[in-house]
């Protein structure tokens, strides 16, 4: 029989994968990681009740807590990939409001909402939504101003109602911007941010889809300012 020649490699250029293929891939392997980190965890946990040195006590402590700071990044990582059945619920929007602005503290950086100026203007209007998983898609739009705010810049963040809509507009002194912010969070791993895995913005979109919600951008390059809109419907009655 003759021999069969060598097959042609296969070419990794443009090569297009589903989404849902990638969100497995990727849900599985932070899976075994965190499992792995677990169980390192567990061993430095045992080692702490062993050493009784001065000196290394407190190096043990840390790295436990290297370990859970890898363990929660990983499955941040990993929620974004998985977006879920959203669970509205019948909401005031001025608690809703409130809360946000009282839980937004916790996905700062320490004294980041001395940089944020708060106006609220509603009334006794309701939301329907899925509470914990808005508050992923805002303050994924807050966290992207903050950390892209050019130096000494504030933002102004305005709660309001207006025609039937929840609004949260985001205002930050912008005099130039790298991309057209209609694009932002409109493709996965995508990111102009060293480090960043460019999923927080297609997320936090996708959880606004979800729940019949908007995004909107407005730049003005004169008074070199960006407007960032997020809108949902308000609960009928």
């Amino acid at each position: 029989m003759a021999a069969m020649p060598p097959g042609k490699p296969a070419s990794t250029e443009n090569v297009t994968v589903p989404f849902d293929r990638v969100v497995g891939m990727v849900r599985h392997l932070t899976h075994e990681i965190r499992n792995g980190l677990n169980t390192l965890d567990l061993q430095a946990a045992f080692l702490q009740e062993l050493v009784t040195d001065a000196e290394a006590s407190p190096e043990v402590k840390r790295f436990r807590t290297m370990i859970g700071s890898t363990n929660k990044a990983l499955q941040a990582l990993s929620a974004t990939f998985w977006l879920g059945q959203a669970n509205p619920v019948t909401y005031s929007a001025k608690i809703f409001a409130e809360d946000f602005r009282n839980r937004i503290a916790s996905v700062l950086p320490e004294g980041g909402m001395r940089e944020i100026a708060w106006t609220e203007t509603l009334g006794k209007e309701s939301v329907s939504l899925d509470i914990e998983m808005i508050f992923r898609a805002f303050s994924e739009f807050l966290k992207n101003a903050f950390n892209f705010r050019e130096k000494g810049g504030k933002i102004d963040v305005r709660i309001l109602t207006e025609e039937g809509r929840f609004i949260l507009e985001l205002k930050e002194t912008k005099s130039e911007l790298a991309s057209p912010p209609e694009t932002w969070g409109c493709e996965p791993m995508v990111s102009t941010r060293r480090g960043g895995f460019g999923m927080g913005l297609f997320h936090a979109r996708r959880i606004l889809d979800a729940h019949h919600g908007t995004v909107d951008f407005a730049f003005d390059p004169a008074g070199q300012l960006l407007t960032t809109r997020l809108s949902l419907p308000l609960a009928d009655g």
